[in-house]
């Protein structure tokens, strides 16, 4: 059996094309196919992991001596009779002292009212002045061709605006996945780009059509079969 190229075990594809592990989407047909949703598979192992209750002894085998029953019934053991209390002797009342006058404390006098000091703005807030890098797939596909290693270093920590065909879409809220697949017109390179949204955004991936030309905007994350850009929007279409 094939392995999921994203925990790295042996599995098979669910009824919704997903690794019956982790729920990673299998897109190939080459997976042995199981008659159950990733869904389902959860439920089951959650019901297993449920242990029955009940008032029953539980006995468990033992080498050369039978069964010994985890739980006993003890008989409860008879409280003991409080010895009676001595009575203590009553204390000798003492004359009550005077209390002291109480001083009259001065009246406090109102603070003086202070201007509220600016917040700092913090850097979450500020304008980022970073510019991103306007690139196609196809652009990609070179730098990644020529050098991974190399394009993976010039890329690392940087804002790509990248433009290409649509290729595939997936919006699968059961599992909190929202990307798209781009390619080039001819869909002839082995580089594609995984392009990571938010579910706030799945109106928009939800209007895109196979075949599209859109430009997206992301942080790029690396490569792994694709290369990968998160906390993406669409900025043109």
């Amino acid at each position: 059996m094939r392995k999921c190229p994203n925990c790295g075990r042996t599995t098979a594809r669910t009824e919704d094309w997903a690794c019956q592990w982790c729920g990673y989407p299998l897109l190939s047909e080459s997976y042995k196919k199981i008659p159950k949703t990733y869904k389902q598979l959860k439920e089951e192992e959650l019901y297993r992991q449920e242990l029955p209750v009940g008032e029953e002894a539980v006995a468990s085998p033992l080498p050369n001596h039978g069964t010994l029953p985890l739980t006993h019934t003890l008989e409860p053991e008879h409280e003991p009779v409080p010895e009676p209390e001595a009575e203590l002797a009553p204390e000798p009342e003492h004359e009550p002292v005077p209390e002291p006058e109480p001083e009259l404390m001065p009246e406090p006098q109102p603070e003086p009212m202070l201007e509220p000091e600016a917040e700092p703005m913090l850097e979450s807030e500020a304008v980022p002045t970073r510019t991103a890098i306007e690139v196609t797939v196809e652009g990609l596909y070179s730098a990644y061709s020529v050098n991974k290693v190399a394009a993976d270093a010039k890329f690392a920590n940087k804002i790509l605006k990248v433009t290409g065909v649509v290729d595939k879409i997936f919006v699968k809220d059961i599992y909190d996945i929202y990307y798209i697949i781009l390619t080039s017109a001819e869909k002839k390179e082995e580089w594609n780009v995984r392009c990571t949204f938010d579910k706030k955004d799945v109106p928009e991936l939800n209007r895109l059509t196979a075949g599209q030309t859109v430009t997206v905007q992301g942080k790029y994350d690396g490569y792994k079969m694709h290369i990968r850009m998160r906390d993406c929007v669409l900025v043109g279409q």
